[in-house]
């Protein structure tokens, strides 16, 4: 936990759930979010101020199968709707909470 706070003295973003995670709940700043799959059990507690999202973590084989002839299926093009630095790559999170159409990448050099 203290590494978290030395870390990222205002709070983390994000947490990703797990033994260890839970463990650097408490560091996660208001407005913050937890990832956690479903099922996983028990439930991460979160206090008021963090988000909890769910997700599923296993892809079913139909739909491994559909993204491959889809891939299969000839060129297509890839919209990417924002392109940040890297030194920028805060700015680049926190557009994530909003809605794009594409894709935003970050530019490693």
């Amino acid at each position: 936990m203290a590494a978290a706070h030395e870390f990222a003295a205002g709070g983390l973003d994000a947490a990703v759930s797990g033994e260890a995670a839970d463990r650097a709940l408490t560091s996660v700043r208001d407005g913050g979010r937890v990832a956690c799959p479903h099922g996983v059990m028990p439930d991460p507690t979160v206090r008021p101020g963090v988000e909890l999202i769910r997700y599923n973590g296993a892809r079913s084989q139909d739909a491994t199968d559909k993204l491959n002839r889809l891939i299969d299926s000839g060129p297509f093009d890839v919209h990417v709707a924002r392109t940040f630095p890297f030194d920028r790559v805060v700015d680049a999170h926190r557009a994530l909470a909003t809605h794009y159409v594409g894709k935003l990448a970050l530019r490693v050099s």
